[in-house]
């Protein structure tokens, strides 16, 4: 799951692993189709769940929460 939040790209994408679903997130400046992305933070692993559904809400949900919390 790839999306824009404000002056971010986030990645919240899971990781799958023996039918487990880790949730993570990595958090890059946004930037102009095509450009390089900067990372300015990497969650690591947040736990892990039964589905990828779940997995990649929780590293969404993560992600905005370090988003807002740079304001």
């Amino acid at each position: 799951m790839e999306f824009d939040y404000g002056n971010y790209h986030i990645d919240a994408s899971p990781l799958s692993e023996g039918g487990r679903y880790f949730a993570r997130a990595r958090i890059c400046m946004a930037t102009a189709p095509g450009a390089n992305r900067n990372e300015v933070k990497w969650s690591g692993d947040l736990g892990q769940f039964a589905s990828e559904a779940e997995a990649a809400e929780h590293g969404r949900k993560w992600a905005i929460d370090w988003c807002d919390s740079q304001k």
